[in-house]
């Protein structure tokens, strides 16, 4: 998995992925280039809530917190502090 540095990059915000079975892109700028880095995240399965701004799948929200706790367990190995990844989109943003 690719990790991407807080401190090299800013979050600019998100979009709809245009990755097969992905949701959802979160943007980053390269603070010293300002190019820009579309990172895909989101499978297109059930999740608990939805913080991108985005809404695009309400249908596949499930408000269950048993699950969401079994999940958190599952992927808090997966994201590092201090750095962005598709597991720290998913982690924080649809879980």
């Amino acid at each position: 998995m690719t990790y991407y540095s807080k401190t090299d990059y800013n979050l600019k915000g998100f979009r709809k992925s245009n990755s097969k079975g992905k949701m959802y892109d979160a943007i980053l700028e390269n603070k010293e280039t300002k190019r820009l880095k579309h990172i895909p995240f989101g499978s297109m399965m059930q999740n608990y809530q939805d913080k991108t701004g985005l809404n695009m799948y309400p249908h596949l929200i499930h408000g269950d917190k048993a699950r969401r706790d079994r999940y958190k367990a599952r992927a808090k190995g997966r994201v590092k502090d201090g750095y962005y990844s598709p597991s720290f989109f998913s982690y924080y943003y649809l879980w």
